[in-house]
């Protein structure tokens, strides 16, 4: 039965309150974070006061998705390092605030001699694929201490990218052998790409976290219930037997009512799941 969480941030000339706001008023008991603008090298000390605050009590949990242009596969040694010593630093803020979960996307191929992503051969992408693999090795023992889970999100399968199928993401995750590291399964992406049942079909028990939204034209982060969303298909990714603790709702910012969208987006999945949804 997965709770329904709401992002920190629809709008960028939103404060940080807005949102927690907005999740407070409507009853959502968990928010993820914005790594954009809501991470460790960006909140004082005084916003994680106040989200500590905020969580002890409304009951509220506070995940984070990490930057979202991160590069753990990275070639250039400088790039690979950075990033791991900033997830950490997140990590470490998401357990603090009592987070249960934190995304990391898989990121690009980041070679100095290429001119573009999409430019790489195989040979350098299965390189960057070791990267990723090893990058989630190091900190997945971290996220087990803090009891936190790092759930890696299944993004495009275009040239550019590191992770190609749902195979490989199933292989990063497999590679680290903790069992605080799972899959986060983007709907939207999926049905931008090879599909929800395949995603289901791969990941299976890999699946820790979810992150919903609706396509309209080839464009995801929609509005739930305007697009090409088909619910008994995303059935599976919800029910008991999966066992995921969060869905995040990833709409609402291609709308100048993002908050509408948001409620209207939960009215549509309680019609659909009732009790499954949170």
């Amino acid at each position: 039965m997965p709770t329904l969480a709401v992002m920190s941030l629809i709008r960028d000339d939103q404060s940080l309150n807005a949102m927690v706001d907005f999740a407070i008023e409507q009853g959502f008991k968990a928010v993820e974070l914005n790594g954009r603008r809501h991470c460790a090298e960006t909140l004082s000390r005084d916003d994680l006061d106040y989200l500590r605050g905020i969580a002890d009590t409304h009951g509220i949990t506070f995940n984070l998705h990490y930057n979202h242009g991160a590069l753990p596969g990275s070639h250039k040694a400088s790039v690979w390092n950075d990033t791991l010593e900033s997830f950490e630093r997140n990590l470490e803020m998401t357990a603090s605030l009592g987070g249960r979960v934190v995304v990391l996307h898989p990121g690009k191929i980041d070679v100095p001699t290429l001119a573009a992503p999409e430019d790489g051969s195989e040979l350098i992408r299965r390189e960057a694929v070791r990267n990723v693999k090893r990058f989630v090795r190091r900190v997945g023992p971290i996220a087990e201490r803090l009891g936190v889970n790092i759930c890696i999100e299944n993004l495009f399968h275009d040239p550019g990218y590191v992770l190609m199928s749902y195979e490989d993401l199933a292989s990063v995750i497999d590679d680290a052998n903790n069992d605080n590291v799972g899959a986060t399964v983007d709907v939207g992406h999926c049905l931008r790409g090879d599909g929800i049942l395949d995603a289901v079909k791969t990941l299976g028990p890999r699946v820790k976290h979810l992150h919903l939204n609706d396509v309209i034209d080839g464009v995801d982060h929609h509005e739930i219930g305007t697009g090409i969303l088909d619910a008994d298909e995303m059935a599976p990714l919800v029910s008991a037997n999966l066992g995921v603790q969060f869905a995040t709702l990833e709409v609402g910012s291609r709308s100048s009512d993002g908050e509408g969208v948001i409620l209207r987006s939960r009215e549509v999945l309680k019609q659909r799941y009732g009790e499954a949804i949170d």
